[in-house]
This record gives C-alpha cells, structure tokens and sequence, in this order.
C-alpha cells in the first residue's frame, strides 16, 4: 500500500514538472510591452515624487497652521485683558 502510494506521488510530481516544462515560462517582452513597462514605471516614479513634495507641503501648512493659533490665542488672551482693564 505504501509503495502504491509513492508511485502515484511521483507520478503526479513528475506530471506537474512536465506540463510546467511543456508550457514554459512566459516568452520574452517585445519592444512595445517593454516601452510600456518603461512609461509605467516613469508615471509611478513622478507619482511617487508628486507625493512625497504633497506631503512635504501639508506639514509645513500644518506647521503655518499651529503658529497661527498660537497667535491667535494670544491675541485674544490680550484682548480678554484688555476687556476687563476697561471694565474695571
């Protein structure tokens, strides 16, 4: 039973390794696919660019921004000031 079992294993083993064979990888690239591939890879490079100067930009905006409420709440401490200076 157990030597039945590893004919069938080899077998299946050897069939698979000979339909891979028969069939091959995939063939070369010709010369449209590969200019193809070259503009791809161009647009995910300038995209990725793109991207990394967005960023760049939302943390200096986000940095802009913390600043600017920081001036803001101390214009408006100065102001809560000077509303009760005047009221006294």
């Amino acid at each position: 039973m157990l030597r039945v079992g590893r004919i069938l294993f080899v077998t299946a083993l050897s069939s698979v390794i000979a339909v891979g064979g028969i069939s091959g990888c995939t063939k070369k690239p010709n010369e449209e696919e590969l200019a193809k591939l070259e503009q791809a890879r161009a647009a995910a490079e300038s995209a990725e660019r793109k991207l990394a100067e967005l960023r760049s930009e939302r943390m200096q905006l986000e940095q802009q921004l913390e600043q600017k409420k920081s001036e803001l709440q101390l214009h408006e401490q100065e102001r809560d000031e000077l509303k009760t200076k005047m009221g006294q």
